[in-house]
């Protein structure tokens, strides 16, 4: 059967555009003009005798016909990736890239390391981190993570996990006092935070009925990770959540002081590329992920059975 294909550019361009939402966004990403970019877009318009954007200030709008075409090229696009790579694995090694947030590497993912290795050797893991969201294009990562919204149209996603929090310290600090037996006493400690944490902790505090502790007066990291490092090292307390306290607080290297929970309403999720999706190191990966993190998540749970959480955004 003859094929009558459009320009292969030119669809390369329509995927790029309609995930950016704008020319000079897929521009961008493409490293052309966004002139050339709305020429390939129209090429493609021509070939088809359809509209499949609706342009504006903002950005553009896919019509309708637009959206369901780019749903159909999107995943042509990611068989043809997929097919790709199981071509390029008959004669490469599997590599495997994260992006990941810093501390969710450094308090999780690095301790379990190993247990991936043990389990597939054969796929070697390329791990970075940032204290800032990522795009996975721009990194040619596999697996990322994310916190808010799941507007993601070219990921696929998974919730690994809901954060609760609850402030926490060293055994140590407490005997050395001061005391902590209410959460009026906090006054007297050293509060650890980041910046992204000063809401969540005004929340706790104001849900304890502390309303006269800032806690910006406190001790600010860059990162959760060396806020809860200086809280192991007895400096002062911070903000955890159970998803990363799980452990130190069973073998008790870190105690909860107090009773209260705020539970966040955003939770942490774990993302990948659609396109990737499929090839067999990838899901693996995924598997042995979303698996650790359920069984962390039954720990942190029974842990704090007998707590309330109250929510907060």
């Amino acid at each position: 059967m003859k094929r009558t294909l459009p320009p292969l550019r030119a669809l390369r361009d329509f995927e790029v555009a309609g995930r950016e939402k704008s020319l000079s966004g897929a521009a961008r990403a493409l490293a052309v003009t966004p002139a050339a970019v709305s020429r390939q877009i129209g090429l493609l318009e021509a070939h088809l005798g359809c509209k499949l954007f609706v342009r504006h200030r903002r950005g553009l709008d896919f019509t309708d016909r637009g959206r369901v075409y780019f749903e159909e090229v999107v995943d042509a696009l990611d068989r043809i990736d997929r097919a790709s790579a199981r071509m390029r694995g008959e004669h490469q090694g599997l590599t495997l890239a994260a992006h990941v947030y810093t501390s969710f590497a450094t308090e999780w993912l690095i301790p379990r390391i190993n247990k991936f290795r043990d389990h597939h050797p054969e796929i070697e893991l390329r791990l970075t981190t940032s204290v800032r969201p990522v795009d996975l294009e721009t990194r040619d990562a596999d697996f990322g993570t994310l916190t808010g919204r799941r507007d993601w149209p070219a990921y696929d996603w998974d919730e690994l996990f809901r954060p609760r929090l609850f402030p926490v310290c060293s055994p140590g600090l407490l005997r050395r006092g001061p005391a902590l037996r209410t959460p009026r006493d906090l006054r007297r400690h050293m509060l650890l935070y980041t910046p992204t944490q000063l809401d969540r902790w005004r929340a706790w505090l104001r849900m304890a009925g502390i309303h006269d502790l800032d806690p910006e007066r406190g001790l600010c990291f860059e990162n959760t990770a060396l806020a809860y490092r200086a809280a192991r090292e007895g400096v002062g307390v911070a903000l955890g959540q159970s998803f990363f306290m799980a452990e130190d607080l069973i073998s008790g290297q870190l105690v909860a002081p107090f009773e209260e929970i705020v539970e966040a309403h955003s939770a942490c999720f774990l993302l990948c590329l659609r396109r990737r999706a499929h090839a067999p190191h990838v899901v693996a990966f995924r598997a042995w992920i979303l698996e650790e993190a359920r069984r962390t998540e039954e720990r942190a749970r029974a842990f704090l059975s007998r707590r309330t959480p109250v929510g907060v955004h």
